[in-house]
Parts: C-alpha cells; sequence; structure tokens
C-alpha cells in the first residue's frame, strides 16, 4: 500500500476552502445583483437618471430628449422595461434618453408641473396622466410633444416605430 504524503492533504483541503469561498462570494454578488434589479429599473444602466427638481435645468440644458418615468420597484414593468433597454440601445439613443424614479415622487404635484411648465398645448397637457405607471414624454424645444402614457402596455416595435417618427433612429 503506497502512502499518501500529508502534503497532499493539505492542498485538497486548501482547494476546497477556496472552491467553497468562492461559491458564497458568487451567491453573495448574484442576491445583490437581484435585490438592486428588484428596486431598481433596467433602464438605467444605459440612460442617466434625474431628479424630479432638475428637469427644469435639464429642459435648458438639452431642449430635445426623451423622459422615460416609472417605478423602479413595480415587478411588472420589469420585463417592459428591458426590452426598452435593448430598443434604446439598438436606435442607439442612451444620450436622448433620461430616467425618472417615481417611487419617492408626488406624482400628482409632478404631472400638474409637466403639464403647467411644458405642455405644448391644450391637448397634450390633457393626455398627462397621474396614473400612468411608465410614460414616455418626448421633448422637443423644451415642450412635451408627444405622452405615451402605461408604455409598458405596448409592444417594442410599436414604441421603436414611434421614437423613429419623432427623429430618434440609429443613423
Amino acid at each position: 500500500m503506497k502512502k499518501i504524503p500529508k502534503k497532499n492533504y493539505l492542498i485538497l483541503t486548501l482547494i476546497l476552502l477556496i472552491v467553497v469561498g468562492i461559491t458564497f462570494y458568487a451567491r453573495s454578488w448574484y442576491i445583490t445583483a437581484k435585490e438592486y434589479y428588484s428596486n431598481n429599473s433596467a433602464v438605467k444602466d444605459v440612460v442617466q437618471e434625474i431628479n424630479e427638481i432638475d428637469i427644469g435645468s435639464y429642459v435648458i440644458e438639452t431642449p430635445n430628449f426623451i423622459l422615460y418615468t416609472s417605478s423602479g420597484t413595480n415587478s411588472d414593468l420589469k420585463n417592459f422595461e428591458k426590452e426598452f433597454k435593448e430598443l434604446i440601445t439598438q436606435l442607439d439613443i442612451q444620450n436622448n434618453v433620461i430616467y425618472l424614479n417615481l417611487d419617492n415622487v408626488n406624482v400628482n404635484a409632478f404631472t400638474n408641473s409637466l403639464k403647467e411648465k411644458y405642455s405644448y398645448n391644450e391637448k397634450i397637457s390633457n393626455q398627462i396622466s397621474d396614473s400612468s405607471y411608465s410614460s414616455i414624454y418626448i421633448f422637443t424645444n423644451g415642450k412635451i410633444k408627444y405622452v405615451l402614457n402605461n408604455a409598458s402596455e405596448y409592444s417594442s416595435s410599436y414604441i421603436k416605430s414611434l421614437l423613429e417618427s419623432q427623429g430618434y433612429k440609429n443613423d
């Protein structure tokens, strides 16, 4: 019978400890990532997030842009937001879209502010809804020219054609 050196047992123990450590680290990383995405919009990965207070300054600096608003914690929107994120990347409009998380926003006051300050006309003002859980606002020359309420209820192809018709396309 051949005798196995003690250093082989030590190496085996060390390898097992490293594998177990890596497994726990990977698990921890996975849980953290899952928690992050359950509390945040996937769109944040490709566009800039803004506070409601900073919208006035943003409109002055960049009068033509798309504002996407939604709840970061609404799990019903996660699939739509993954598709919307891909669409933003596909059209190469990451610099034209900003995101506002509505979770800590007084939605009623915010929509009233949009109506008063940024509506192009009365028709647009009437389309701005405080009951929409995901909205796309297209700003042109500092005014909202198009509103898409409950955007998650529309297909990606519809939203793509809408954005392209408004001049947001990959040239």
